[in-house]
């Protein structure tokens, strides 16, 4: 493994260093906000590795950034308020995720993604009937010529474990090498009715319940009837704690209430973040000082093409972690392979149904190439296993 570390102005001025020292097959390990020289001038320090025992490719590969960003939690942390004077972690995101859309545009090649070879035609047919986005499937197509393989002599068993290769290394790349967050302070934001509340009630029962942890509840959800008295349901199954902030003042004062848990969990309140009012408002919570992390809950019941535009709105919000909800409500799972290409918010969880605690487990690469394929989840190799979630 060689690993190299780049200072730039942009994200963007290091991929040329990065390919020309580091080859193709190179990704990035981490980005941050630095300052440097006398007038301590707002730079971008890049890491980036490279595989030096992998074999290189016969063809120029894509290479696509692995982005986990988390604040940690350290003692002392310093505050996760977003100052005016460094970087945000938000236009970090947003940078990369600008980035992989250019190299994306830039490595397609469209007279072979409009050539499909025959024998793929009944798999791309089942691609676009799970919804996985146009330019995903052209990737994956691409992808597989690339191995330069005669795939008339394939079976279709064979092409199928093509696929489900290729698939499941993208969503290896998607999905968050540690679930299980050591922030103090998390909270879950997304739309109405994805299933937040229930969501944070699966969480804080695997702290509670698994890991023997304390754990306090927070609820800043006031406009849904009877959204209080949900999580205070599960509160008091739980023995937790729980607090009620009608507006970000009262948030100091409800955390210092919560200040013995290990563990504070925010159920935020469902609104329509296509509108730009509610995004500055869900910020005002979001800068408290502990070490915090926030998960952006969707639904896959949700279209791709509305969700795409949930997820833009949402990029001035600091998300570090994906969970996607109903799994067990939809036949189509092409939306959470098209997340996982398109942004740099690992996915953590997915949820299957409506059961406390045990519907829900960490995100898995084969169990999900394995629903998008259409293949029997059951066989060795699927973590289906509920027991071992989270």
């Amino acid at each position: 493994m060689m690993i190299k570390t780049y200072v730039v102005n942009t994200i963007a001025e290091a991929y040329p260093m990065i390919f020309q020292d580091l080859g193709t097959n190179a990704f990035i390990l981490n980005t941050k906000p630095v300052r440097t020289g006398f007038f301590r001038k707002k730079r971008v320090e890049v890491v980036a590795a490279v595989d030096l025992s992998a074999p290189k490719p016969l063809v120029q590969e894509e290479v696509k950034p692995l982005v986990e960003s988390k604040w940690e939690c350290q003692p002392k942390q310093t505050s996760v308020e977003v100052h005016a004077d460094q970087p945000s972690q938000p236009d970090v995101l947003k940078e990369l995720s600008e980035v992989k859309a250019l190299l994306h545009s830039l490595l397609k090649d469209d007279s072979v993604a409009d050539s499909i070879p025959k024998p793929l035609e009944k798999w791309v047919l089942h691609l676009r009937d799970q919804e996985v986005d146009e330019e995903v499937i052209r990737y994956i197509v691409k992808k597989v010529q690339m191995k330069q393989i005669n795939l008339g002599s394939l079976s279709d068993l064979q092409i199928e474990q093509l696929l489900m290769t290729i698939i499941k290394q993208l969503f290896e790349e998607g999905i968050a090498k540690d679930s299980v967050s050591s922030a103090c302070f998390i909270t879950l934001l997304g739309p109405t009715g994805v299933g937040k509340t229930t969501t944070i009630a699966k969480l804080a029962a695997a702290r509670v319940f698994q890991q023997r942890q304390k754990v306090g509840l927070l609820t800043t959800d006031t406009f849904r009837i009877a959204a209080v008295d949900q999580l205070k349901t599960y509160a008091s199954i739980l023995h937790v704690p729980l607090e009620v902030v009608a507006d970000a003042s009262e948030l100091k004062g409800a955390m210092e209430r919560l200040k013995g848990c290990h563990t504070v969990f925010m159920d935020s309140a469902g609104r329509n973040y296509l509108e730009e009012e509610y995004i500055e408002e869900i910020n005002q919570y979001l800068r408290y000082d502990v070490p915090q992390e926030n998960y952006l809950v969707l639904s896959m019941t949700t279209r791709w093409r509305d969700m795409r535009r949930i997820v833009d709105q949402m990029k001035a919000v600091p998300i570090d972690k994906l969970i996607l909800t109903k799994m067990d409500e939809t036949s189509c799972y092409g939306v959470a392979l098209n997340m996982v290409y398109h942004y740099p918010y690992p996915l953590a969880y997915v949820s299957l149904g409506q059961g406390v605690p045990q519907d829900i487990m960490k995100a898995d690469p084969i169990f999900m190439a394995k629903k998008i394929l259409g293949a029997d989840e059951n066989e060795s190799g699927s973590s289906t296993s509920i027991k071992t979630i989270i």
